[in-house]
């Protein structure tokens, strides 16, 4: 009876850690919140996964745009979250679209030096007996063409390859579970076709939102529809890989897509609880 009771003690104490678990996210413009007022429709997939999580209090996006692996850690971001962490939570990192900008000396790291820097922190969030996990940079959609009425994406587009090889090889190496929404795009949306695949981006037609009235041609950030996909491809990826992670989230299924209206969330939208956006370098959105 007594060892019982000490096995049903160990569980009830291991579902509890679980279920305080805090999922840190540390990444780029691709990932983080934007303010939902001024900067809609656009949003990062992190801001989106919120709509997934069993608690959204659990989650920190502290993703922010215009930086790169390096540029987070020089920063003193990913230090913050390293001290935040405690024994149980979770940290999904995605960089590469910013890491390899030549032009910008604080953000640039090569292939190799990206990796030393990912190695770090995995040893940081092991030493807080956390867990990370990777996420490989979601496509731009200037690598989406359309050939015969059959659409190809190029998951390499604007210089990212070399970053998403880098993380799925550092992955193996380190043991680190990796969600490759970069490989799921690529498999996934030449079925949704050319044109709605790039309706996920903020290629906005003029006259369709309110904030947007010349409209945009962004092939690399996410409107609400792009967010909800990579959100939702995390999640399934996730549950796929029986990954710890996966008990945050609601099964991918049960969330379904509401889009923004013409005019925008409304002033009763709730507000974001890690907004960064008035931190935003003046290139974040190149």
């Amino acid at each position: 009876m007594q060892i019982y009771k000490m096995f049903a003690a160990l569980a009830l104490a291991t579902a509890t850690l679980g279920a305080q678990a805090d999922l840190y996210m540390a990444g780029d413009s691709t990932m983080c919140n934007y303010n939902p007022q001024r900067q809609y429709p656009q949003q990062g997939w992190g801001q989106a996964l919120e709509q997934f999580m069993k608690n959204p209090d659990q989650l920190h996006n502290w993703a922010i745009g215009g930086r790169s692996a390096r540029s987070f850690k020089n920063e003193g971001r990913w230090d913050k979250i390293v001290e935040a962490l405690k024994p149980g939570d979770f940290v999904i990192v995605a960089f590469g679209h910013n890491d390899a900008n030549r032009a910008k000396t604080e953000r640039y790291s090569t292939p190799e030096q990206y990796k030393e820097l990912m190695r770090g922190f995995v040893a940081d969030v092991r030493s807080k007996k956390a867990t990370i996990v990777f996420a490989t940079s979601i496509p731009h959609s200037g690598g989406f063409t359309e050939t015969d009425g059959v659409m190809h994406v190029r998951g390499s587009a604007a210089g990212i390859g070399p970053y998403v090889e880098a993380t799925r090889e550092l992955g193996k190496e380190l043991d680190v579970a990796v969600l490759d929404l970069n490989g799921f795009a690529c498999e996934k949306l030449p079925s949704l076709g050319f044109e709605k695949s790039n309706r996920l981006y903020m290629r906005i037609k003029p006259g369709e939102y309110e904030r947007l009235p010349n409209g945009s041609n962004d092939g690399c950030h996410t409107r609400d529809a792009g967010a909800y996909f990579f959100a939702k491809a995390a999640v399934e990826l996730a549950y796929k890989q029986k990954l710890p992670l996966a008990k945050l989230f609601k099964r991918p299924g049960d969330v379904r897509f509401t889009p923004i209206p013409y005019g925008g969330p409304g002033s009763n939208a709730k507000p974001l609880k890690d907004d960064f956006s008035k931190e935003e370098i003046p290139y974040a959105n190149e």
